[in-house]
């Protein structure tokens, strides 16, 4: 029996001595292979668990895979080990390590009697890995089930019709470091609707993309020098721009394509003057945006193509419109004999947006083939106006049409400029006119007198910013009877009444928490507040005063370290810091208003929000009438630059108090919240009677800024 068992193995040994290389072998419970399919990769066959007769093909090992041939004839069978199978594989691993797929590995092709035969694989799933450089040649073409492809970004060379015919690929991404593309790699790939071809492909081969028939958009980047006969014939392109890389171009390229509206060439294109063949290029009923030499150059190649070698540019300024045409792939220069004149002002070019704030950039070309609209810019001294009106004249005499929006106007170097009160400023009875606060403007510039109601200067030829505010005060006759609250934080107090100083017989209250101070000041006494630097936290500066519950009376430089005013109604005041490391913008740029940078409260920082956040935004808040610091103070500022509308509703917050002098506040702080300039800090289904305004809670300069413009976006819409 032994010896009978031994002999058995000995026949079975010289019976695989006489199975070729390669040959297959099954394993248990149906695996076939290995196969061995490179000097250093070997691939099996395993059956899926799905209960139909599937296969996943893994391939694993190091280096390259071997090439095979799709195609077998009687004299030749050189297709891969695994080909009788191919139609049944859904499944393709390749795992780390493998550098490259062979050719044909999925590709089964025959001739017979009856003809060609090819077997096209149910393939619907293939994971590659990162470290593969090469996709090879027909490696899934006919793969028309397989839906999605990962290519690894590692990936340099697709060869010709990798995935030619693969109908159900709806996406693919091609890799940045992707080098080469192969002819037809894409060919027949119908569900395609986008690509993006990087710039390291330099040529993109014949019928790349021939009969994608959904493909609507093809961006090819900056570096394609070439681009191949029939690359995109018989797509959906809607457009398409050639870059100004592209060197050659074969014939035909987006032939049959009948959705394509316009072919565009950047300018200035290396094209080179001699072409595939001698037949249409585009060979298409479309236009072609070009430079006019390669219309020259082109027409006689494409005798259906409408060429367009200008574009349409419209000029603004102002209340003037200039209709352009401009030579296709032309700069900025092109239109310096259309350099506008404004008497008093200098241009300063061309813009792209109505504000004059992004500039046409000198060296971009004119390639908008839909047009561009470009606005005249101008420099001159931005001027801020509060409860005055303006009349400008020109330095040679000439009355200037110039009119306050806004508060604002932009107003040209050596103009004289006349202000003149708005008494529509004063409508209380108890105001009334007193002087004018001016900044950017040196003292020898500014007018002698600023007492009076109307006040002259002239616009220096250097000024960014000049900001005027006229400042009334109360006309009623003090009432020694009354007392008015002053709250202060981070100053140091000082109060006379009349020549005597009474600071140390006020009445007094100090807030342990904020360090806040109230006082009860009698009416018509002048308050002096000086900046406490001994409460200024480390590494901050002082920055601006910021008014609370009650603004500051008018015309108070907000800046200085030291403010005085009379009394003569309810004030709330609070210094205000920022980091020691941000500067200053000064107040030549932003007048009496300032960014405020955050709030001390108690030992506590509150930062707001960061200091510098330009010009822009700087400019906004200058239209502001003060700048308030908690939620009380910003809804009387929004409720009475609306003109005090009554709310809809008549809830009182508890926390705001009832009595006569908040009624007010009352109003401003419902009608806020009615309008969402506010927002609502109170728990859901909290009951009316017990609803909070929370009027000392700090609002930043963004929560202010986003009110405001709110606001004024129901004015207009009024």
């Amino acid at each position: 029996m032994k010896k009978r068992l031994i002999s058995l193995l000995l026949a079975f040994s010289m019976m695989l001595t006489f199975l070729p290389a390669g040959a297959v072998s099954a394993f248990a419970e149906g695996t076939w292979g290995p196969y061995v399919c490179g000097e250093n990769v070997t691939a099996t066959l395993s059956p899926n668990s799905d209960g139909k007769e599937t296969y996943t093909l893994t391939i694993t090992g190091n280096g390259p895979m071997a090439n095979y041939n799709g195609y077998k004839t009687s004299s030749n069978n050189s297709c891969a080990p695994w080909c009788e199978k191919i139609q049944n594989i859904t499944r393709l691993i390749v795992g780390d390590g493998v550098t490259t797929l062979g050719d044909d590995i999925l590709s089964y092709s025959y001739y017979d009697d009856s003809g060609y035969h090819s077997f096209h694989p149910n393939l619907r799933e293939v994971e590659l890995p990162e470290g593969l450089s090469c996709i090879g040649a027909r490696a899934f073409c006919d793969s028309p089930n397989l839906n999605e492809v990962k290519i690894p970004s590692t990936v340099t060379k697709i060869k010709e019709y990798a995935f030619s015919g693969c109908t159900g690929l709806t996406k693919i991404e091609l890799p940045p470091q992707l080098e080469e593309v192969g002819y037809n790699s894409f060919y027949g790939c119908s569900g395609l609707t986008e690509i993006t071809i990087p710039s390291s492909v330099k040529t993109i081969p014949s019928g790349a993309f021939e009969k994608c028939f959904n493909l609507e958009s093809v961006t090819l980047s900056e570096g394609i020098c070439e681009i191949g006969t029939e690359a995109f014939k018989s797509t959906k392109l809607k457009s398409l721009n050639i870059p100004k890389s592209v060197k050659k171009l074969g014939r035909d390229i987006v032939d049959s394509c009948h959705h394509l509206a316009y072919i565009t060439i950047e300018a200035p294109s290396q094209l080179e003057e001699t072409f595939e063949g001698n037949e249409g290029v585009f060979h298409c009923n479309t236009k072609v945006y070009c430079e006019p030499r390669l219309e020259r150059l082109l027409w006689h190649f494409n005798e259906y193509a409408g060429f367009i070698t200008t574009v349409d540019v419209t000029l603004v300024d102002g209340d003037k419109i200039t209709p352009k045409k401009i030579a296709y792939g032309a700069n900025i220069a092109a239109l310096d004999k259309d350099k506008p004149t404004k008497q008093g002002y200098t241009f300063t070019g061309w813009y792209t947006d109505a504000d004059c704030k992004i500039r046409y950039p000198d060296a971009q070309l004119f390639t908008n083939i839909n047009g561009i609209k470009l606005y005249a810019g101008w420099a001159g001294s931005d001027l801020t106006v509060k409860n005055g009106t303006i009349s400008v004249v020109a330095s040679d005499g000439t009355p200037l049409a110039i009119e306050l929006k806004n508060g604002k106007a932009k107003v040209p170097a050596g103009a004289t400029v006349t202000v003149t009160f708005d008494r529509a400023a004063a409508t209380d009875n108890d105001l009334k006119f007193d002087h004018w606060n001016i900044s950017g403007l040196n003292e020898d510039e500014k007018p002698k007198d600023t007492s009076q109601e109307e006040i002259t200067f002239t616009v220096p030829a250097d000024r960014r910013a000049i900001a005027i505010e006229g400042v009334c005060k109360s006309d009623k006759t003090p009432d020694a009877n009354t007392e008015y609250q002053l709250s202060v934080t981070g100053g140091i107090v000082t109060v006379k009444n009349g020549d005597k100083d009474v600071t140390d017989t006020l009445t007094v209250t100090t807030d342990e928490t904020t360090g806040k101070k109230t006082y009860s000041v009698p009416d018509g006494a002048e308050v002096t507040v000086t900046l406490d630097k001994t409460l200024i936290p480390e590494g901050m500066v002082f920055d601006i005063w910021s008014t609370g519950k009650f603004s500051l009376p008018l015309g108070q430089d907000y800046k200085a370290e030291t403010i005085t005013f009379t009394m003569s109604s309810d004030v709330d005041i609070a210094a205000q810091y920022r980091d020691a490391t941000i500067e200053d913008d000064g107040p030549g740029v932003l007048g009496t208003v300032a960014i405020i940078g955050t709030a001390a409260v108690g030992g506590a920082v509150l930062g707001y929000q960061a200091y510098s956040l330009g010009a822009e935004f700087a400019g906004k808040l200058m239209a502001l009438p003060y700048f308030p610091s908690n939620r009380s103070a910003l809804a009387m500022m929004l409720w009475e630059d609306a003109g005090k509308p009554m709310p809809e509703s008549e809830l009182l917050y508890p926390d705001v108090g009832q009595e006569e002098r908040d009624m007010d506040l009352q109003h401003a702080a419902r009608w806020a919240m009615e309008n969402e300039l506010i927002p609502d800090l109170n728990d859901e289904g909290t009951a009316p009677e017990e609803m909070k305004f929370y009027p000392d809670n700090a609002v930043s300069k963004i929560d202010v800024l986003n009110a405001w413009q709110k606001a004024q976006e129901l004015k207009q819409n009024a």
